[in-house]
C-alpha cells in the first residue's frame, strides 16, 4: 500500500529507522519517531496493534492508521503506516445532500463519482459502481451533443444544455434533463469535468422550495425579535408546577436584597435564567451581570479570570481586570461552583470574609462590591460529604438556597415548554412548525430527560431542522430517543459480528460513555466524575468514538 511512514524493525520488534512517504507526515512525526529509533523502542509498546495480524487498522493519538507488515531484505520487518483520510468520504456525503444530480469525470471522460441524486435520475442501483466507466459506455447519446464531452473537448463551460439520453444498463426510458458542465483545471492542466443535472421533477421541487424560502425571508422582519436580547427575567421561566412556582416566588422575594444565593439543580434546569432574573430584579440591575462556568475553565486560568492580573507577575501577563473587579456594583454568577478545586474555593472564601481581593501578582487590595450568586448541579450536602465542596464556603454562599426541579418532576409543563420554544424559534426556519403528532407528545412524556429543559429544546431544534413540513412526527426525533422508545434505560444490543475482541470492547466502551453522558445530562465534568476518569480522558474518548451532542 502507499504509505505515510515506513518503519524498519529488527527481529525482536524494535524500531531501527524510519522513512517518510510524504512531507506532511515527516513534519508531524519526525522528531518523535526518530527518538524511538534511537532508543530502540519496541513497536508493541508504541502502538496497540492487534496481535497476530499482518494488516488492519488501529487508533493512535486520536488518529486512525492502516498498518501492514512486510518482510525486509535485512531480515527484519517493514511496518507501513497510512493515516486514514476522511476527506474524500466527507466530500462525497456532502455532495449527496445536493438536490441536483452531480457527476464528476476525469479528462478521458471516465466516471469518478455520481452523487445520490444523479444515480436516482439514471436509475443506477445502489450496489453498482460507475467508477472508471466511460461516459459513452454508461449512456446512449451522441458524443457531439454531450454536455460533458463538449466541455472536455472545448475546455470551456457548457451552460443549461437540454437533451434527452438513455442509461445503457439501467433504464429503457429516455431521460430529459438540463445539464451544465464545467471543466476543472489544476495549474492550467485539464483534470476533468463536473456536471450538474436538473430534471423537470427536480426543477419543480426547487421552485417550491425557493418560493417557501422567499416567503420566509420576506416575513423575517415581522417574525424575528424587534430588539436584541438583553438578559432573562422571571417572565422567561416557563411552567406552573408547584415546585417551580415556589422557587420563583422565593427568588422574587430575595432578589432586592444583597444576600448570597445558591441555586441547586441538575444541568439544564434553568439555573442561569434564575440568576439573571434575580439580578434584573435587584437593586444592582444597573450594574453588570457576569457569569463564569467553573467546570469549563481550566484550573490554571480560573484564578486570573476571577481576580485579574498585574503586568510582570508571570511570563506574558498584562494588566487585566478580573471578573470580581469588572462586576463591581453588579452580580457575579459562579456556575457549577462544586466543580471548582478546593484550593480555589479556599481563595473565594477568603475574599468573601475579607471583602477585598488582589490581582494576581499585585500588592494592592481592591474592595469587593459584588453580589455572589452560585450554583451546584448536585446535592450540596453530598458534595460536602465527598469533600468536593467546602462546608464553610457552602454556608457563606447559601444564605438563601433555591432548589430547581428537574423536568421529569414537572412533566405537566412539557407541552407549554414545547410551544414556547417553537414559537420563540419559528423565525429561524423556512417552515414554522404548527403541529405536533400526538404520538410525539406521548414519547416525550415517557422519556426521563437527564438533560432537562435544555435537552428538550435541543430535541425540538433537531426536529425543526429535519422536518420537511409544518409538523413534527416521531420520525423527526433524534435517533437516541427512538432507541429508548418504551424503555428509557435499555441499552442497544452489541454487534457480535465484529472480527476481533478489541472491536467488541470498543463498542461496549462507547455504549457505556453514551449512557453515562445521557445519565449526567451531557455534563462533561459530572460524567467524568461518575465514570471515575479524568475529564481529559473522557474528552479523548468522545472524539475517538465521534460522539456528537
Amino acid at each position: 500500500m502507499l504509505y505515510d511512514i515506513l518503519f524498519t524493525l529488527d527481529r525482536s520488534g524494535c524500531f531501527c529507522k524510519v522513512a517518510w512517504g510524504n512531507r506532511e507526515a515527516e513534519e508531524l512525526y519526525r522528531e518523535l519517531f526518530e527518538s524511538w529509533a534511537r532508543s530502540r523502542r519496541m513497536v508493541t509498546t508504541a502502538f496497540a496493534l492487534p496481535e497476530g495480524a499482518d494488516n488492519g487498522r488501529f487508533l493512535w493519538e486520536e488518529n486512525t492508521f492502516y498498518f501492514q507488515y512486510l518482510s525486509a531484505p535485512e531480515g527484519g520487518l517493514w511496518l507501513l503506516l497510512k493515516r486514514e483520510d476522511n476527506r474524500p468520504y466527507l466530500l462525497a456525503r456532502a455532495l449527496d445532500q445536493v438536490t441536483d444530480g452531480v457527476q464528476i469525470y476525469d479528462k478521458t471522460a471516465c466516471a469518478v463519482y455520481f452523487n445520490r441524486a444523479s444515480r436516482s435520475i439514471s436509475h443506477i442501483p445502489s450496489g453498482v459502481s460507475v467508477e472508471g466507466r466511460h461516459l459513452l459506455d454508461l449512456y446512449n447519446l451522441d458524443e457531439n451533443v454531450s454536455t460533458t464531452m463538449t466541455a472536455l473537448q472545448t475546455q470551456a463551460p457548457v451552460i443549461d444544455r437540454v437533451d434527452s439520453f438513455r442509461a445503457n444498463d439501467f433504464s429503457t426510458a429516455p431521460i430529459a434533463s438540463a445539464n451544465t458542465s464545467y471543466p476543472i483545471f489544476r495549474e492550467g492542466e485539464l483534470l476533468g469535468a463536473v456536471v450538474f443535472e436538473q430534471t423537470a421533477e427536480i426543477v419543480d421541487k426547487g421552485i417550491k422550495k425557493l418560493e417557501a424560502t422567499r416567503q420566509a425571508l420576506s416575513s423575517f422582519q415581522n417574525k424575528s425579535p424587534k430588539i436584541s436580547f438583553s438578559g432573562y427575567t422571571f417572565a422567561n421561566v416557563i411552567g406552573g408546577c408547584p415546585k417551580l412556582r415556589e422557587a420563583i416566588e422565593l427568588a422574587q422575594r430575595v432578589a432586592p436584597q444583597d444576600s448570597p444565593i445558591l441555586l441547586v439543580g441538575e444541568t439544564g434546569t434553568g439555573k442561569e435564567i434564575f440568576a439573571q432574573s434575580i439580578h434584573r430584579a435587584s437593586r444592582r440591575r444597573s450594574g453588570k451581570f457576569l457569569a463564569i462556568n467553573c467546570a469549563a475553565i481550566p484550573e490554571t486560568l480560573i484564578e486570573s479570570l476571577l481576580f485579574g492580573t498585574r503586568r510582570g507577575s508571570f511570563t506574558g501577563s498584562e494588566d487585566k481586570t478580573g471578573y470580581l473587579e469588572e462586576a463591581s456594583g453588579g452580580t457575579l454568577f459562579l456556575d457549577e461552583l462544586n466543580s471548582m478545586s478546593l484550593a480555589m474555593q479556599s481563595k473565594i472564601l477568603r475574599v468573601l470574609q475579607e471583602k477585598a481581593f488582589r490581582r494576581v501578582g499585585d500588592s494592592k487590595d481592591l474592595k469587593l462590591d459584588v453580589r455572589i450568586i452560585s450554583s451546584c448541579n448536585e446535592d450540596p450536602f453530598k458534595a460536602i460529604s465527598e469533600n468536593t465542596f467546602r462546608r464553610d464556603l457552602f454556608y457563606r454562599l447559601s444564605t438563601v438556597m433555591i432548589e430547581l426541579p428537574p423536568l421529569r418532576e414537572h412533566l405537566e409543563d412539557l407541552e407549554e415548554l414545547i410551544h414556547y420554544h417553537l414559537e420563540a424559534t419559528a423565525y429561524q426556519f423556512v417552515r414554522a412548525v404548527t403541529r405536533i403528532d400526538p404520538e410525539v407528545c406521548v414519547l416525550l412524556r415517557s422519556y426521563h430527560w437527564p438533560g432537562n429543559v435544555r435537552e428538550l429544546f435541543h430535541v425540538l431544534d433537531y426536529a425543526q431542522n429535519v422536518t420537511d413540513s409544518g409538523s413534527i412526527e416521531v420520525c423527526h426525533l433524534p435517533p437516541y430517543l427512538l432507541k429508548r422508545r418504551g424503555s428509557p434505560s435499555a441499552a442497544p444490543a452489541i454487534d457480535f459480528t465484529q472480527r476481533d475482541l478489541q472491536s467488541l470492547m470498543d463498542d461496549y466502551e462507547r455504549e457505556i460513555i453514551v449512557q453515562a453522558l445521557d445519565y449526567c445530562g451531557y455534563n462533561i465534568s459530572q460524567t467524568a466524575k461518575t465514570l471515575g476518569i479524568l475529564r481529559q480522558s473522557l474528552q479523548y474518548r468522545i472524539r475517538k468514538y465521534g460522539l456528537i451532542f
